[in-house]
């Protein structure tokens, strides 16, 4: 393993070239948010001379330690000085290459671009690209809205985990080319808060020229209201203790102190922390910004998986124990009460497992399902769109996960024998093989602004007549506006929502 040193704007970083790889981590993209830093817009790392080691992974944002479901150990190496990303850039590659930038799910409070399931090696590698990850700050570190305490100076507080990711791509537009990257073919990807974070900087006009094409997963932006993100603050000012709170006293607080009375907050959503109207960056809700978003030219590849919300039924087997009552009561909880024509729809006539079952159905299309082809519908109108349906089902646990949420990030970053995911996916040894197409067909989009590969169907560009997804499986194939009818139905749930 010999050393790799690179010159960035701010100063020189050594990482490491293997086996036709080589890969810094743990590069500073912006300065440590501490102190009077803590709830403000990221700014430039401050220059350093000498050479700056990259070869190990950077601490990893504040959030609560318990091991996720994404491999390893649990996040015991913690810091607020969390802002630093990775690359990985295939060795003695001619030209500079296309670039992809993942961005990690975690639902804003959790996760780290470091996780075993983001190791960039074979994307890297099999393209080749250059692959980049990064942390962002997360929680109330990231969202916390502060214009009620500190005034107008913090009327952005409410996402500058937003501003980080998109300070990071700055960074990447400035220095990629020094890691053979091209900054000209940069796709910015994301699943579940990484998919609503790519689509909410695909609104943001700062956003423009620093990617080019876009995929998301499993996840579509729902914005705070400014009640809603205030409403959160002084639930964490009450859990605090605190009478009259000073901007000062929020920025002196141990770190541990504002995470555990964030931790404590639940909101009247499912997402207390996540990007916000604030007039700022984001000036309006996410459905009418696609009318005049700057991305609506660029290249999407988009979709969900079938049975999205069987990650939260594993997490929680005793729900399915409740009786009816009480598994209704559970769902609208969380998700909000349905309306008569969604409870006909979905659940007429069930009770039991099959109740249960069509919970699930209900929560996945109203959360993932029907977002992510109501927003290909709007984009397809103006820029190539592609949707796909992840429909590989584990076999880990007896079949319990199906295809849940997240299941597919391992098989698009062909990380099957990363540390956790076996117990995620099972061992079938299809898998392989369904990871093999999804990898290629990512990185044909990556380099290429297609997912066309000769070892899937033909998958046509999306469109509001044929609808065609490629559902990916064991033997993936077209189909033609699948769950139709349900789209019909949240149609007309929305377009009646519209008019009160």
């Amino acid at each position: 393993m010999k050393e790799v040193i690179v010159s960035t704007r701010y100063g020189a970083v050594r990482g490491y070239e293997v086996d036709d790889l080589k890969v810094w981590k743990g590069v500073p993209y912006a300065e440590a948010p501490v102190g009077p830093l803590r709830f403000g817009a990221p700014r430039p790392p401050r220059p350093w001379t000498g050479v700056r080691d990259a070869t190990q992974y950077g601490p990893v944002a504040m959030q609560s330690p318990t091991p996720g479901m994404f491999g390893g150990p649990p996040y015991l190496n913690q810091s607020e000085d969390c802002l630093t990303l990775n690359i990985w850039a295939p060795a003695g590659a001619d030209g500079p290459r296309p670039v992809m930038v993942w961005i990690h799910g975690g639902a804003f409070v959790s996760g780290s671009g470091s996780a075993p399931w983001y190791d960039g090696a074979s994307l890297a590698r099999d393209g080749p690209i250059v692959v980049v990850t990064f942390n962002y700050r997360l929680g109330p570190f990231g969202f916390l809205f502060l214009e009620d305490i500190g005034g107008p100076a913090y009327r952005g507080s409410g996402n500058v985990g937003i501003l980080d990711q998109l300070w990071a791509l700055k960074w990447i537009h400035d220095n990629i080319n020094q890691f053979g990257g091209d900054p000209e073919q940069v796709t910015v990807v994301g699943e579940s808060a990484g998919s609503m974070s790519v689509g909410t900087l695909m609104t943001m006009p700062a956003a423009q020229g620093l990617f080019h094409r876009a995929i998301m997963e499993s996840g579509v932006p729902l914005f705070r209201t400014r009640a809603a993100a205030s409403a959160v603050t002084q639930a964490v000012i009450q859990h605090l203790g605190l009478r009259n709170p000073r901007i000062a006293d929020l920025e002196s607080l141990p770190a541990h102190d504002l995470l555990a009375a964030a931790l404590e907050v639940r909101g009247d959503g499912v997402l207390p922390w996540a990007p916000m109207v604030d007039g700022l960056s984001i000036v309006e809700s996410f459905w009418p910004a696609q009318g005049r978003a700057w991305s609506a030219t660029v290249p999407l590849l988009i979709g969900s998986n079938h049975d999205e919300l069987w990650l939260w039924a594993a997490m929680n087997p005793a729900w399915q124990q409740l009786s009816d009552h009480e598994m209704l009561a559970t769902f609208e909880a969380q998700w909000g009460p349905m309306r008569s024509a969604v409870r006909d729809f979905y659940l007429s006539g069930k009770t039991g497992p099959r109740l249960f079952d069509a919970l699930m159905e209900l929560g996945t299309h109203y959360a993932f399902w029907y977002p992510t082809v109501r927003l290909a519908s709007i984009h397809s109108m103006r820029a190539p769109t592609w949707v796909y349906r992840f429909d590989w089902r584990s076999t880990a646990n007896n079949g319990l996960l199906r295809a849940c949420h997240a299941l597919e990030i391992p098989f698009v970053f062909n990380t099957l024998d990363a540390a956790g995911v076996v117990q995620v996916t099972g061992d079938d040894p299809h898998r392989y093989q369904v990871a093999q197409h999804m990898h290629q067909a990512w990185l044909q989009f990556i380099m290429r602004g297609d997912p066309n590969i000769p070892e899937l169907p033909r998958w046509p560009r999306y469109d509001v007549h044929d609808r065609p997804v490629m559902t990916i499986n064991q033997e993936s194939c077209i189909e033609w506006d699948p769950d139709g009818t349900a789209r019909q139905l949240w149609d007309a749930v929305i377009a009646h929502s519209a008019e009160e």
